[in-house]
């Protein structure tokens, strides 16, 4: 799934194994990857699944870490690994995805609204409250939403334990970015396999779409940033 997707890609464009980290910073809601090139990237900061400072602390801070290396963090269990990597991955995504055919400021019920037919069940992975709210406002519809920060649970949120209760019967799977990056991700994929739709959404979800697509993703919805100097100072004052 995902992480076989991720393995392939960089298998076929070996030369962005070569790209360095040059520069890191974990915010308290977002996190910042910058790559020698001067690409930018940005990825939610699970601070709360924070475990301690990883052992690539050094190289990630003097700049001497290349893609490459950082493959290893996909089988990191920590999670500044985790999140730097898919934070580079979405600095990736900035160049790459500029490339790619794209459609501008639609909204994401627009666009999946031909399967919000009465009786469906849709699966919500990460609570995006405007999405959610959004969904909520349409009759007949089956809607569980997981979340994994024990803060936002309640009030029709469900904690993260009860998707795989959910997800094998969902026809809509709607998946935050920030998903992408727990260890459990290739199984959460498959688990939606029989969902007609499978979009990945939000900041995090602006990796190569390329790696996307081949994991399964029939909508997906990224940004692209501009101004690196702003995005540094914006993410390291807490900025989401």
């Amino acid at each position: 799934m995902l992480t076989r997707s991720i393995m392939r890609f960089f298998n076929k464009h070996p030369e962005y194994s070569e790209w360095r980290l040059t520069d890191a910073g974990i915010g308290p809601l977002y996190s910042y990857a910058e790559l020698e090139n001067k690409l930018i990237g940005i990825y939610y900061s699970f601070m709360e699944e924070f475990n301690g400072y990883p052992q690539s602390l050094e190289k990630i801070a003097t700049g001497d870490l290349k893609f490459g290396e950082m493959l290893d963090f996909i089988d990191s269990d920590n999670m500044v690994e985790r999140v730097l990597f898919f934070a580079a991955l979405t600095a990736l995504g900035q160049v790459l995805n500029g490339n790619v055919k794209l459609s501008y400021g639609l909204k994401l019920l627009d666009i999946i609204n031909p399967y919000l037919i009465e009786g469906s069940k849709v699966v919500v992975l990460g609570h995006l409250a405007p999405i959610v709210h959004a969904l909520r406002q349409k009759p007949n519809l089956e809607i569980f939403v997981f979340e994994r920060n024990k803060a936002r649970v309640g009030n029709g949120v469900l904690s993260d334990i009860f998707e795989y209760k959910h997800l094998e019967n969902a026809n809509v799977a709607i998946f935050t970015g920030a998903s992408l990056a727990l260890p459990n991700i290739d199984v959460l994929i498959e688990l939606s396999k029989r969902a007609k739709i499978r979009a990945v959404v939000g900041p995090s979800a602006s990796l190569p779409i390329e790696i996307l697509e081949k994991s399964g993703f029939n909508v997906i919805g990224g940004s692209f940033l501009e101004n690196n100097s702003l995005v540094r100072r914006f993410v390291m004052l807490g900025s989401g």
